[in-house]
């Protein structure tokens, strides 16, 4: 009987209960046990030893599953958050699986590097990766997955496999943008780095009043920008009165002004523009430090729990489009709700649809619907809120999701994360996962 190894923690041992923890606190998952690998070794033996035994796994990295995808009752949950160094040789950067976002963002940036991903502080970088990867650079540089060269995997049948545009390239295609999960456990991944020194990052504001005019204007301007220039428009409740739009720029204070000048003709009540070293920019929107910019994403409190859902927009929301929107900014069950824009075009859409696992390429921008509670009571108001806000929305959307921002309500999920190549991945699935080892409740199946 092969052995487990690593740094093992089983249910009742001493650090259990924080090893089973996910981000999102709404959900509560008791697995069998939690495996911490310490190399490629031990992700190979807790393989074969879950092949063995019968009994589930999960794979975790960063816990940043939406809905605790990664976690599951009396399941083995191999988490590879351990195993986290960075080798960067001759423009490129081999990650291990397990790191997270800033300290690679620090490594690479004492290099004059970086690679293009999120801006949450604790993201593992395999999960942002394998469902694509958007981030404040991605008009200039692309998704996460873009930059992607290689994997190392370790396969159901506890073989390492390596991907590549040359080797596996089938596999490889799947891995960039076909969510994480599914064809086996990568441990390493090597990226494409790219040269960064300081970037220009802004934050305009205007009062809540002027919601339609900002909404109106954004969603036909800010894909069509210099690729340089990433925007983000944040839309909140009524009660907090304003309306912002946040975004950084790979270049100086004077060309940025030129690319916002049709956006400062709108009169903003507030103007904040900064031009900062790469890795600065990179602690303020991860909210690492005081001032500027404000978080956009997350609250990293211990009891908070979130429901967040998002859509593709491919044509710009009409009339109708824009008042759903300011009717549910008008009803939120609380003040803690954040309607995010997230800005594409650039280089994400010069790589075909069907280039990458990845298909969202064509669109204006991406919706995210996010609202977060502490207490239990309030569950139920939050959740409907988005659920009936997405319902709402479904005439002016593409009927496409993001799949890093997975939705246990998406009744079409195969085709809303993966459009027309759902179909190419259960063929991936079939070839390197015949037997269904990795699973879960949205996982490709052959």
């Amino acid at each position: 009987m092969v052995e487990l190894t690593g740094r093992v923690i089983y249910a009742g041992e001493a650090g259990y209960e924080d090893a089973r923890l996910n981000f999102n606190t709404r959900y509560s998952a008791s697995p069998f046990a939690i495996v911490f690998c310490q190399s490629v070794k031990d992700v190979i033996n807790a393989v074969n030893w879950a092949q063995m035994s019968g009994i589930p796994i999960r794979v975790r990295s960063g816990r940043h599953s939406y809905e605790a995808f990664s976690v599951a009752n009396d399941a083995l949950i191999i988490d590879l958050n351990e195993m986290e160094q960075i080798h960067i040789d001759d423009g490129e950067v081999t990650i291990q699986a397990g790191a997270e976002l800033v300290p690679i963002y620090e490594t690479l940036s004492s290099q004059g590097v970086t690679i293009p991903g999120g801006s949450c502080a604790s993201v593992g970088i395999t999960g942002l990766t394998l469902g694509g990867g958007y981030g404040l650079l991605a008009r200039w540089k692309g998704l996460t997955c873009d930059s992607l060269l290689s994997v190392e995997m370790v396969s159901a049948a506890g073989k390492i496999i390596a991907a590549s545009s040359s080797q596996n390239a089938d596999l490889f295609w799947a891995l960039r943008g076909g969510g994480g999960g599914n064809f086996g456990i990568i441990t390493s991944l090597t990226y494409q780095a790219h040269s960064i020194d300081k970037v220009t990052v802004y934050q305009l504001s205007w009062n809540w009043s002027e919601i339609e005019r900002i909404v109106q204007f954004w969603q036909t301007w800010a894909s069509q920008t210099d690729d340089r220039h990433t925007s983000i428009l944040k839309l909140v409740p009524e009660s907090v009165d304003s309306v912002f739009v946040v975004g950084q720029f790979v270049g100086t204070e004077a060309e940025l002004r030129q690319v916002l000048a049709p956006l400062l003709e709108l009169a903003p009540k507030a103007v904040s523009i900064e031009t900062l070293p790469y890795i600065e920019a990179v602690y303020a929107f991860a909210g690492l430090k005081p001032g500027y910019p404000k978080r956009l994403a997350h609250w990293h409190g211990s009891q908070t729990k979130f429901k967040n859902a998002s859509d593709y927009v491919a044509r710009p929301l009409n009339a109708d489009g824009i008042a759903t929107v300011v009717r549910f900014l008008k009803q939120t069950p609380s003040k803690n709700i954040v309607l995010q824009f997230d800005s594409y075009g650039g280089a994400i859409a010069k790589i075909p649809s069907d280039a990458t696992a990845f298909p969202h390429r064509q669109v204006l921008f991406n919706i995210q619907y996010q609202t977060y509670w502490t207490k239990p009571q309030d569950q139920t108001a939050h959740i409907n809120w988005v659920r009936n806000f997405r319902a709402a929305m479904q005439p002016y959307v593409t009927g496409g999701c993001y799949v890093n921002y997975c939705d246990r309500d998406l009744k079409n999920w195969q085709t809303a994360y993966y459009g027309n190549n759902w179909q190419k991945l259960k063929q991936v699935k079939q070839k390197y996962d015949p037997g269904n080892f990795f699973q879960f409740e949205q996982s490709v199946t052959k």
